[in-house]
């Protein structure tokens, strides 16, 4: 397991070695691949559909970045200290996948921008920065944080698992008369088909608060750390 250093640009790690089990690998200079969100908890899911993503599009490494306040959603139950921990755990041994947290040392609301923005300081303006979303996230896409500037600074990978594989097109279209022609463009072509994984972290955090196992929905250490610490108890 790596271990961050104190930076807020320690994302820069990602030019090292590609691992050798990801299918067809291949690296670009610069390239530097992100996948957002809560992480509270991150579970087995949120790595399947990492891995599926970075095999079909030949990634030698994802990073997971937890949000320190999402803007679209309520408050994480778990702290940004217990939600990194345990992303660091979930990873031990995987060469596939590295924890960026420079959301969690940044104050105020998670805008993806301000993320984008730094990274951009960090690696220069050559670099590809690639950042994964689920498609239940793509019809909100128009309403982030200066949206069009997202979408100008990255390229946006859509995860798409049955049945949103059926409604990408109907998505699309609809978001034309409110995101640039080319944006939308750009969308079209970078949806990746993903496996059905019904996994959620509001399940996980369901079940614990009612004494119910969670064992082969997270990786067990994080099963583990989740007990220990008693994340997710009713209050």
């Amino acid at each position: 397991m790596r271990i961050l250093p104190k930076s807020c640009f320690a994302c820069g790690a990602i030019f090292g070695s590609i691992p050798s089990d990801v299918t067809g690998a291949r690296r670009m200079a610069g390239q530097v691949v992100l996948l957002g969100g809560s992480f509270d908890p991150v579970h087995n899911g949120h790595l399947i559909v990492a891995r599926a993503v970075a095999e079909e599009c030949g990634f030698g490494r994802v990073w997971l970045v937890p949000a320190a306040s999402p803007p679209h959603k309520p408050p994480t139950r778990a702290s940004g200290e217990h939600r990194l921990a345990m992303l660091r755990l979930a990873i031990e041994d995987e060469d596939l996948f590295d924890v960026c947290d420079v959301e969690l040392r940044r104050k105020g609301p998670s805008y993806t921008l301000e993320t984008l923005r730094t990274l951009r300081l960090a690696h220069g303006p050559d670099a590809e920065l690639v950042w994964i979303i689920g498609a239940d996230m793509l019809a909100g896409l128009a309403n982030w944080h200066h949206a069009d500037e997202v979408l100008d600074m990255a390229r946006i990978v859509i995860a798409a698992r049955p049945p949103w594989t059926d409604r990408m097109d109907e998505i699309l279209t609809g978001m034309a008369g409110h995101l640039r022609a080319d944006h939308v463009s750009r969308l079209r072509g970078s949806v990746v088909e993903t496996p059905l994984v019904e996994l959620s972290s509001s399940d996980v955090r369901r079940r614990v608060s009612t004494g119910r196992s969670i064992r082969y929905m997270v990786p067990e250490s994080v099963n583990v750390y989740i007990r220990k610490n008693k994340l997710y108890v009713p209050y």
